[in-house]
């Protein structure tokens, strides 16, 4: 969905994978040579999505993750996005949810006020498994005001609902 997004709307994906010796976590420097390297090339990397937990591995990000990452994106004016779609999927104990969001907060100035992030939820994918029906939302932290105005434009040109009836 990201990468047919991306290409509509003639971006360009600069990928990045993660580290299955890690227990599926983000490899930190293979993102910033990715966005280094882009950059280099002319390209203008604006924003960066994460699917946690994620999919398919249903693999949680660490807390320590999750603070590198929202360093990262703070530090080169990276629109965060998170798919968190799956939180309520966890089947392991070992390394629970965290939401981007409250990691953001808990970590307090700059970050808390200064990360664009973008937190992306669902009511369909959780203990009712009804995934065909697609009811989701998403939840703007520190978007300027013209921008969500921007978003609600968009949401608003759909024709027909996503709901049964």
């Amino acid at each position: 969905m990201y990468s047919a997004s991306i290409q509509l709307y003639g971006g360009s994906l600069v990928p990045y994978f993660l580290d299955e010796s890690n227990n599926w976590g983000l490899n930190l420097e293979s993102i910033r040579s990715a966005v280094h390297k882009a950059r280099n090339e002319g390209k203008h990397v604006r924003g960066m999505v994460f699917i946690n937990p994620g999919n398919p591995t249903g693999n949680c990000l660490s807390r320590d993750n999750l603070v590198e990452l929202i360093r990262f994106a703070y530090d080169n004016n990276i629109v965060l996005m998170a798919d968190e779609v799956y939180q309520e999927n966890i089947y392991q104990d070992e390394r629970p949810f965290l939401a981007a969001r409250k990691v953001m907060f808990e970590m307090g100035e700059p970050y808390a006020s200064g990360l664009e992030l973008l937190s992306f939820h669902t009511v369909s994918k959780g203990t009712l498994g009804e995934c065909g029906l697609r009811g989701g939302y998403v939840e703007m932290t520190n978007i300027h005001p013209k921008s969500v105005e921007e978003v609600y434009k968009i949401a608003s040109v759909n024709l027909s609902p996503n709901i049964i009836g």
